[in-house]
Parts: structure tokens; C-alpha cells; sequence
């Protein structure tokens, strides 16, 4: 299994030029590292001066490179949908339907991205995956599909199920979960796909927020903005339960007490080559330590979210009997509160040392 490797940070402060700068630097020590560009025009492609294509170009020894393009990425998933209707439905809904004639539905790219990079971890042949290209806001939204699809599919599963669209769509539901998400599940009952549906995204999720599989880097500049949108980015992390692993400040920014407790690395103003060096070694960097998202004290009725970068105008706080919803820089959380808690209603919020703590009673 592959751990992917992607960096947050505003635009400008150069995250491409450090994914290259990191996967280089673990090429050479002798893993198998595929780059990711899903940007488009390739930032990657043109600080390699290379093409890039749909296919993983080798590009160093040990270094391969790949351009996303949403339409065939967009024909090779539907072309998998068709697939599953023929095996599993005697109504055609797709079959006269072809995957050139599709227009992207905005957002859409990302959602597809998944879908490669599950083919790509699959394949068994690379030790590291380097994502590059969306904005900040837009990755962490694709790395928590997952998560909300779950809670969507838990909620709503059961009426879903019950409904005329549930039975016409239920057989595709679980091909569809094989296509789009980091794991790789066999069809073993396809009569019990709804439950089946909610198993595999639950999966997906253990993947996404398992910091071995997906470690995260925010990356910033001595700019004001770019300090806060870093931090910002890093707290959107947090909420939604993806593991951060530092950060890189660049130019002359001392950064350990914007990012603390994370490790902090000064990167120079250097060209790719001199950058290499810099980075070397911290996609392998060991998750034990990391901050936890989500700490409950059960004898003193307390929840604590770690939440850098926010405020507690920031954030909207709702209870819906036995979970609590977050909501902070457009992304939303529900926690299921533990059974002790059933029955007692937030009473009080306050933030300190980077945590909201909530209390109960």
C-alpha cells in the first residue's frame, strides 16, 4: 500500500515546486514515487519540461509523473458503471450512454481523482503518491468524502434503501464505492449493497484519516495571509480527522509558534535542485504524536477539538441528540458523543491552547 503525500498552503507559496522537491527527494533514496498533477496546466509537467500525459511517464529513475485529465478519467469510470449494469441489472439505464458525451459537473475532477488514486495504490507498484494541484480548500473536501458520504449513507441509508430510486440504484451502489474509494473490496452479496455500501465507505474513512496512509503538510511564507489561510487549512485538517504531519515555512518566517506543536522546517527561497536536499525525509515522517482531533473526558463531560486556526466566532456548534456537529471554513463534522452522554446537552464552549472545549451537563 502506498502512503499519499499532498501539501496545503495559499496559492503562490510554491507547492508544486516542493511536491517535486519531496518526491525527488525519496526517489532517490530508492522508493517508487508516482507525482500526481491534477492541475490544468501542469505546473509539475513544466518545472520537468516534460509533457505529461494521462500515463505515468518516468521522468527520473525511480520517479514517474502523471497528468489528470478529467474526461478520461471521466470515460474510464463510466465505462466501469456500464460494466456493472450489464453483471448486475436487467435494465439498461447507461448502456446508450458514452462516457465522450459527459460534461463535468463542477467539482467533479476531484471526486474522479479518487478514483485514480485507488487504481494507482492498487497497482502494488509505488511506495508514495504525491497529489498536487487543487486548492486547499477543494483537497481537503476530496480526502473527506468518505467520512461524509457515511455519515449521508447512515442517516439516510435506511429510508434510501426503502425507496423506488434505492431499488433501481442499489445494485450500482457498490461497484461504484469499488471505483471511487482507496480500498479494494470484493462483490461477495450484491442483494445486500446498501449495508455493504456503508461497510466500504466506512473503510474508505479508516484510509483517509489514518495518517500512515495520508500525511498532510501546510506549507506558508512570512506573509500574514498566507500564515492564517496555512493555519486555517490546518484546522479545516484537524475537524475533519486528517493527519498533518508539519510544516513548511519558506524565506525568512520563523513559523514555531504560528504552528506549534508542529514540527517546523525552514525552506529557502532555492531552486528545485538545492530544494531537494531540504526536504529529504519527511515523507516518511512518523505519525505518533500528532495532536488528537477529538478528546472526550467522560468524568468531567467535556469534548475537546483541536482547532488551530480558528476562533469561537468561527465556529458553529449544533447538537442533534447523540452527536455534535462542527462547522469551520465551510467544512462540517459530526461527532457521535459516547453513550454517557446521551440524554445531556452542550452547555458552554470556550477556546484555549488551539482546543474547543465543550462541556456537557
Amino acid at each position: 500500500m502506498a502512503r499519499v503525500i499532498s501539501l496545503l498552503g495559499k496559492g503562490g507559496v510554491g507547492k508544486s515546486t516542493l511536491t517535486l522537491a519531496m518526491a525527488q527527494a525519496e526517489a532517490r533514496r530508492g522508493k517508487r514515487v508516482l507525482v500526481l498533477s491534477l492541475e490544468t496546466v501542469s505546473t509539475i509537467g513544466l518545472l520537468l519540461d516534460t509533457r505529461l500525459g494521462g500515463e505515468p511517464t518516468e521522468v527520473e529513475p525511480n520517479l514517474w509523473a502523471v497528468h489528470f485529465s478529467t474526461t478520461a478519467l471521466m470515460e474510464r469510470n463510466w465505462n466501469r458503471l456500464r460494466t456493472a449494469e450489464e453483471e448486475y441489472s436487467r435494465i439498461p439505464l447507461f448502456r446508450e450512454v458514452y462516457g465522450q458525451e459527459l460534461g463535468a459537473l463542477p467539482g467533479f475532477d476531484q471526486f474522479l481523482a479518487m478514483s485514480a488514486l485507488r487504481d494507482y495504490d492498487l497497482s502494488g507498484k509505488y511506495d508514495y503518491l504525491f497529489f498536487d494541484g487543487v486548492a486547499g480548500q477543494e483537497q481537503l473536501r476530496m480526502f473527506a468524502v468518505p467520512d461524509q458520504l457515511s455519515w449521508y449513507t447512515r442517516r439516510l441509508g435506511e429510508a434510501f434503501q426503502k425507496s423506488a430510486i434505492g431499488q433501481v440504484l442499489s445494485p450500482f451502489l457498490e461497484p461504484i464505492a469499488r471505483a471511487i474509494l482507496t480500498v479494494n473490496i470484493s462483490t461477495e452479496n450484491v442483494r445486500a449493497t446498501t449495508g455493504r455500501f456503508t461497510d466500504i465507505l466506512d473503510e474508505g474513512k479508516s484510509v483517509m484519516q489514518n495518517p500512515n496512509r495520508l500525511l498532510l503538510f501546510v506549507v506558508s511564507t512570512a506573509d500574514p495571509l498566507a500564515l492564517t489561510v496555512a493555519r486555517q487549512l490546518w484546522g479545516a485538517s484537524q475537524l475533519l480527522g486528517l493527519g498533518v504531519g508539519g510544516a513548511l515555512v519558506r524565506g525568512e518566517a520563523d513559523g514555531k509558534e504560528a504552528f506549534a506543536p508542529l514540527p517546523v522546517r525552514a525552506v529557502p527561497e532555492a531552486s528545485l535542485t538545492d530544494l531537494t536536499g531540504c526536504v529529504e525525509g519527511l515523507a516518511g515522517l512518523d505519525p505518533v504524536g500528532f495532536p488528537r482531533p477529538f478528546v472526550v473526558d467522560e468524568q468531567a463531560r467535556t469534548v475537546r477539538i483541536f482547532l488551530p486556526g480558528f476562533g469561537k466566532k468561527q465556529v458553529e456548534l449544533n447538537q442533534y441528540g447523540p452527536e455534535l456537529t462542527l462547522r469551520a471554513a465551510d467544512h462540517r463534522r459530526n461527532f457521535i458523543l459516547p453513550t454517557s452522554f446521551r440524554g445531556l446537552r452542550a452547555s458552554g464552549a470556550k477556546f484555549q491552547d488551539n482546543y474547543l472545549t465543550v462541556t456537557f451537563g
